[in-house]
């Protein structure tokens, strides 16, 4: 894809009590004339809750509304999502947006952990989880993290990426977590196996994670965008192309697929010194609006400096 601008869009600075700051995460979905955007939205103690916002589908920069209210809380004391929520990717399907969402929850041994959860809804603003457990648990493959799922239907079957990992790394005097691209396949929404398939591995000589991966369809390709927590903190992306010539047919099984990695391929600039995006380009969501593509994505300090848009050809 041929890279054709960006754009500022919104910043978060003070909207209500429970959002004080950041867009964080964004995940967008076209509803009409309308792109909703959910976002990971952070109160004055930093905890995350899911709001959204709402933009002309003929032209992004143009902000419609802001959601009053969160369109998803965090959970009770004790599960999974105690701490934070922010999403992973919307879906719609058969009349209802499937809303994966990763949850926060603090540890004593390490940072956090992170998990993936459920949510339905009907009209995009009233969401209820699937179940206060997460849909994506601990297992084998992510101790630690496992999470950041996103979902396309196809051939009857539910596709599905995530992260998972269990490793930790110290970098900018932190202690931060290392995890990879996995993918799955189920027959529905809600269930999804212990262990998939790892498909993209991070590459440790420069960055410690790849994150919420997004898969899409475009012109009839599979690919992955997904988030690359670089080693020198200057957080980026990058996506991967399914490549069909491995013995992978046409809409076959993606699992046993040959990923192709073309971070090299995106020329995406940071922005100047000062401006909302001179540090992260960071939590890419993938849309496209007839003929025109779109990657939202969440500038410095994982959002909190604003939402942007990338405009391909």
């Amino acid at each position: 894809m041929k890279y054709l601008g960006k754009d500022f869009i919104f910043k978060a600075d003070r909207v209500a009590p429970w959002w004080q700051s950041h867009t964080m995460a964004p995940t967008a979905i076209l509803l009409g004339e309308t792109i909703r955007v959910f976002l990971g939205c952070w109160d004055s103690n930093g905890i995350s809750r899911i709001g959204f916002i709402d933009l002309q589908a003929g032209d992004p920069k143009m902000v419609k509304a802001v959601s009053d209210a969160p369109v998803l809380e965090i959970g009770r004391p004790g599960t999974f999502d105690d701490n934070g929520v922010f999403p992973g990717h919307a879906y719609a399907y058969d009349g209802q947006i499937y809303l994966y969402y990763t949850g926060f929850q603090l540890s004593d041994k390490v940072r956090h952990f992170n998990f993936g959860g459920l949510a339905i809804s009907k009209d995009g603003k009233h969401f209820l989880k699937t179940s206060e457990a997460p849909i994506l648990d601990r297992a084998d493959e992510g101790l630690h993290v496992r999470a950041g799922q996103s979902v396309i239907y196809q051939d009857h079957r539910v596709k599905s990426c995530y992260s998972a990992g269990t490793g930790w790394l110290h970098i900018g005097g932190e202690l931060r977590p290392v995890y990879d691209v996995h993918y799955q396949e189920s027959n529905n929404f809600t269930d999804f196996k212990n262990k998939g398939t790892r498909i993209i591995e991070c590459n440790l000589a420069v960055e410690h994670g790849l994150g919420r991966p997004q898969i899409c369809s475009v012109d009839n390709e599979i690919y992955v965008f997904y988030t690359r927590r670089m080693l020198d903190m200057k957080y980026y992306f990058g996506y991967a192309k399914l490549v069909r010539n491995c013995g992978v047919a046409e809409g076959g099984d993606l699992e046993h697929g040959s990923w192709h990695r073309l971070d090299s391929a995106v020329t995406v600039p940071f922005g100047r010194q000062g401006e909302f995006d001179s540090d992260m380009i960071y939590f890419p969501s993938f849309l496209q609006v007839g003929n025109r593509k779109y990657v939202f994505y969440s500038g410095n300090e994982f959002g909190k400096g604003g939402l942007g848009v990338i405009r391909f050809a």
